[in-house]
């Protein structure tokens, strides 16, 4: 049977990389990766495409690995020199996201998470995938252009943190107006902040999905269409 953990050890390894530097590096903290090597948790899309990002590999080349694996035995790598941004980044735990997925699944997912990966990489448009409480499942390459955070300081926060105390009562309004509709969608402007505290005008687009067996959340698409606010 096809191992997930055993497979990121083996790319693990093959970088270099000890746990504590993989974690520093991705965000995932330290006991999340060994407890996925050692295949006692089904790991989540997005704490994989974190780890493979650290690893400066991609899901295809995760799993395309070679099949042979060091010896149990055989010490950790002496250590690499650290990832640029690896201080910057939250430990997060198993328990903080987004969508299980068994192993008998991974092989069908690859091609399709790669393409979308690909698509999505290079997109002005922000995509952020919350649940119905409002914590954020999924968040687009695009946001470090945007909002100057990446991916892993999104994922787990919620989406109200990130409003204007203005455009709050309004968003959360809509948001909650169109989590009783199914398939439908809305439009606002509303402002985000920057990592540096400015705010950025987004126009944006709402849909529930919340009734999409594939999704199951609400999908928020923006554009930036003003430069920086300081208020």
């Amino acid at each position: 049977m096809f191992n997930v953990g055993s497979q990121l050890r083996k790319v693990r390894r093959r970088s270099n990389l000890t746990l504590d530097q993989l974690a520093a590096s991705s965000g995932v903290d330290r006991g999340t990766i060994s407890r996925i090597e050692l295949g006692h948790v089904s790991p989540r899309i997005d704490t994989i495409s974190f780890l493979c990002e650290a690893m400066g590999t991609n899901l295809s080349a995760l799993f395309g690995a070679p099949e042979t694996d060091p010896p149990a035995s055989a010490p950790e790598p002496p250590p690499a020199a650290p990832r640029p941004h690896a201080a910057a980044l939250p430990a997060r735990s198993e328990g903080d996201g987004y969508w299980p997925v068994p192993t008998s699944l991974w092989h069908g997912l690859l091609e399709v998470l790669d393409r979308f990966e690909a698509l999505v990489k290079n997109s002005s448009e922000l995509i952020l995938v919350q649940d119905r409480a409002g914590y954020i499942l999924y968040a687009s390459p695009s946001c470090e252009t945007i909002l100057g955070l990446r991916s892993p300081d999104l994922v787990g926060r919620h989406c109200w943190s990130l409003l204007h105390p203005s455009d709050l009562t309004p968003f959360e309004e809509l948001v909650e107006a169109l989590a009783l509709k199914a398939n439908v969608t809305d439009r606002m402007d509303y402002r985000m902040r920057h990592k540096d505290g400015s705010w950025r005008w987004i126009a944006g687009k709402f849909s529930n999905q919340l009734n999409n067996p594939s999704i199951q959340a609400l999908v928020l698409n923006g554009l930036e269409t003003r430069g920086p606010n300081p208020a």
